[in-house]
């Protein structure tokens, strides 16, 4: 177990930091909404005043969010399944927004993943399966809801990616993935503006269990070397997406805001020990 006293800092995160009526009148859906930072961004969009549908591959987490969520803040909230990196499902999904009150205002695309190795041990199958989910489902995802916005009356998304920039070593996979979703939203932003506001919020360490479960304790206790030495909640990704989606981001499209504690800019990135990474360890080549 990592020394960052957990469950101290999900306690002292920030939260009810805007107005309950912000986004009063909206919709929005999120995806990956019920763990982790999804749940975070869907409780924070509830707070300010949306109506939620939220989706995800598995049920039981949605329903149980969606559940708290309505006890909570009484906002009205939809679940339905999804799988990003299928065009069926997603089509599926835009039917869904469709059937239940038409197009949403607000789109996150929070669904992603990783799994941290070292790049020279990718199989083909896993770098498929990190760009598939990561890059080709968040645009899947995309393109369908944002037709709706573009046919009706606009709307605002928000990608939720990671630290770029500097690499990602032990995660390459991803970050490449990622770079690939910043670029499209900067594309886009053109392409479907003024009647479409895109951008994209790049996380940094953000404890969660999943995160404990995922990355070893050497790794994440780099964290000490960042500018603000110390991991970021749910939350803090969550005060980020609603800052953007809301009116006081009406004038911010095709950019990506780090919520990072400044590792984008300084310190420790990597996902790996600098033991796993076996080029690190041996001398150069002669021309080196």
């Amino acid at each position: 177990m990592i020394d960052f006293h957990f469950m101290d800092i999900l306690m002292t995160g920030p939260t009810h930091c805007f107005t309950p009526d912000l986004l009063q009148g909206k919709r929005a859906l999120v995806t990956g909404g019920g763990t982790g930072i999804g749940r975070a961004i869907a409780f924070a969009l509830a707070q300010a005043g949306a109506d939620l549908i939220l989706a995800a591959r598995q049920l039981p987490a949605l329903q149980a969010t969606a559940k708290e969520i309505e006890t909570e803040t009484g906002r009205n909230v939809l679940v339905t399944q999804v799988d990003i990196r299928s065009l069926d499902s997603v089509q599926a999904l835009a039917g869904f927004v469709t059937e239940n009150g038409g197009q949403v205002d607000i789109l996150v695309n929070n669904a992603g993943g990783q799994f941290p190795q070292a790049a020279e041990n990718y199989s083909a199958n896993g770098w498929r399966s990190i760009i598939d989910l990561n890059l080709n489902g968040t645009w899947n995802v995309t393109q369908a809801l944002g037709q709706q916005m573009l046919k009706g009356h606009g709307g605002v998304i928000c990608n939720i990616i990671m630290t770029i920039g500097r690499g990602n070593p032990g995660i390459a996979h991803s970050g490449a993935a990622r770079a690939g979703v910043a670029e499209l939203t900067r594309s886009l932003s053109y392409e479907w503006g003024p009647k479409v506001r895109i951008n994209c919020l790049g996380p940094g360490a953000i404890i969660t269990p999943g995160m404990e479960a995922t990355y070893d304790d050497d790794v994440l206790s780099d964290i000490g070397e960042t500018p603000i030495p110390q991991p970021g909640t749910p939350e803090d990704v969550a005060n980020g997406v609603v800052f953007l989606v809301s009116p006081a981001g009406r004038f911010i499209t095709g950019e990506t805001l780090m919520v990072d504690g400044g590792v984008s800019r300084y310190g420790s990135n990597q996902a790996l020990k600098g033991s796993d990474f076996g080029y690190r360890t041996t001398p150069g080549p002669d021309w080196v």
